[in-house]
């Protein structure tokens, strides 16, 4: 069984279970869950099943809703995950109340709800809708373990990989008091150093102070290194880099991936009464190695990523040379979805989201094909976006890209088929896909005849029924695309 449990505010402890309607959470007295908080929209957010899955939904509310500090537009739930709506803490669990998961220990509180216990509770930086809950135990404080909580929350919560580790940077260089401080990448095949992220700490404007000899000590070593006077280091007093520069106070760290130098972590202070200690050394070398960790996830994630798409782009290729699609069309409309949706400034997890939906836009034609062999192109059409949800629909984690294949033919005006949904109702992922397909559509057969339309004829056109037909956001976006070249960068070939 599956249910909600409220972890804060007036209805703390009340549970609602997940059953065949959603559950609904919004400031309304019709929603299930009323939250009277500002910062909750009237109708904020849904929680449903499909199938054994559960998932939340926003309802583009104006403050967002979040799932373990994450915002998120849909997202499936597992048991313990917490949601975040206003100020309001609510915890997904799933499965009988009081018991774990694997239904073998029960967790049982004290008398009067108390936890009888001698806990110690490290006391770090938390957000504000989390700085009112009960300790548990008693309270420490320590500079480097709440710096680690804090650079690991704007990892897991930053989804721009450039952003999140500048912002690391940030946080570490002013923690130490350092003047400069640098994340280089160590760029494969070549072992080029590039400067990923560079941060100017009390000093801006000072001169660069690198010394190449302490990187190669420690990108051979492997280790981390401290110097709190490089000039009257033995290890490096010869080095002529470090006497030219006046070098003196620096930390040096690797952060290695799959037994390689990935990244280096690198701080310098030439402040005449602040030297780097041991400590800064500490948390230095610790963030290095969830740095690593954190690399290395992201690496093999998208390793994956790359190799299923690659595996999708031939299928799609497959399909279409069977005759199920115009040759090339799915792979230019993804395209075209992924530069708009760029343009349009959505994170990088959900342009890739758009991305795949366009791809897969059309992959009903195949099971129409199959199931009725000599159906007419009209009632292909009308049946390819049915037939393209029942093959995807229950495939873990294709959810997030349904939209974009259901609504591919609706029209912003309600003009459109099979389901005649208006703009309102349309994710932004499906409203970029519409417009990708429409304009692609446009120039293979918008001509003449059924011929082909130059580019620039079909953006006038889809200019002219923006805002009625089309979303007047997306319009824009791929006139700018236009404008820029982007648009006709991402189109492999042109249409004969």
């Amino acid at each position: 069984m599956a249910y909600i449990r409220i972890k804060t505010g007036p209805n703390k402890g009340r549970q609602f279970e997940i059953k065949d309607a959603p559950i609904t959470v919004g400031r309304e007295e019709n929603q299930t869950i009323q939250i009277l908080d500002q910062g909750v929209s009237r109708t904020h957010a849904e929680i449903f099943h499909m199938g054994e899955m559960c998932f939340v939904r926003d309802l583009n509310s104006t403050n967002g809703t979040f799932v373990n500090d994450v915002k998120v537009t849909e997202e499936s739930l597992k048991a313990g995950d917490e949601l975040l709506i206003g100020t309001t803490i609510l915890m997904f669990v799933d499965d009988a109340p009081g018991r774990a998961a694997n239904g073998d220990v029960e967790f049982v509180e004290g008398a009067g709800g108390r936890f009888e216990t001698t806990t110690v509770e490290l006391k770090v930086d938390q957000p504000a809708s989390k700085q009112q809950e009960r300790v548990i135990g008693k309270e420490i404080q320590s500079r480097n373990l709440t710096l680690i909580s804090q650079i690991g929350r704007v990892l897991r919560g930053e989804p721009d990989l450039d952003r999140a580790l500048n912002r690391a940077l940030e946080i570490l260089c002013a923690a130490i008091a350092a003047n400069q401080a640098y994340l280089f990448s160590v760029e494969a095949p070549t072992g080029t150093l590039v400067p990923r992220a560079v941060v100017e700490g009390e000093d801006p404007g000072s001169e660069k102070k690198v010394s190449r000899t302490i990187i190669n000590r420690v990108r051979e070593s492997f280790m981390p290194l401290l110097t709190t006077d490089a000039a009257l280091d033995g290890r490096f007093s010869l080095s002529e880099s470090i006497i030219l520069k006046k070098i003196k106070s620096v930390i040096c760290a690797p952060v290695v991936v799959e037994d390689r130098v990935e990244a280096l972590l690198y701080f310098h202070s030439n402040k005449v009464d602040h030297t780097l200690t041991v400590e800064d050394l500490e948390l230095v070398t610790s963030v290095a190695l969830q740095l690593s960790m954190w690399m290395a996830s992201a690496g093999s994630v998208d390793r994956v990523r790359k190799g299923l798409m690659g595996i999708l782009q031939c299928l799609v290729t497959g399909m279409e040379a069977s005759g199920a699609g115009e040759r090339g069309h799915a792979q230019r409309v993804s395209d075209y979805a992924g530069v708009m949706a760029t343009q349009m400034g959505l994170p990088p997890d959900e342009i890739r989201r758009v991305r795949l939906a366009a791809l897969l836009h059309n992959v009903g034609e195949i099971a129409v094909r199959v199931e009725r062999p000599q159906a007419t192109p009209e009632e292909i059409r009308d049946l390819h976006v049915q037939a393209g949800e029942r093959l995807l629909t229950g495939v873990e984690g294709v959810e997030r890209i349904l939209p974009g294949i259901r609504y591919h033919h609706e029209r912003a005006d309600g003009t459109g088929y099979p389901y005649r949904v208006k703009n309102a109702d349309l994710p932004a992922s499906a409203r970029i896909v519409i417009v990708a397909n429409a304009y692609d559509e446009a120039c293979l057969h918008g001509g003449p005849g059924g011929g082909p339309l130059p580019s620039k004829e079909v953006i006038k056109d889809l200019a002219q029924r923006g805002g009625k037909e089309f979303d007047q956001e997306v319009i824009n976006a791929l006139i700018v695309c236009h404008r820029n070249g982007s648009l006709h960068g991402a189109r492999p070939e042109e249409p004969e």
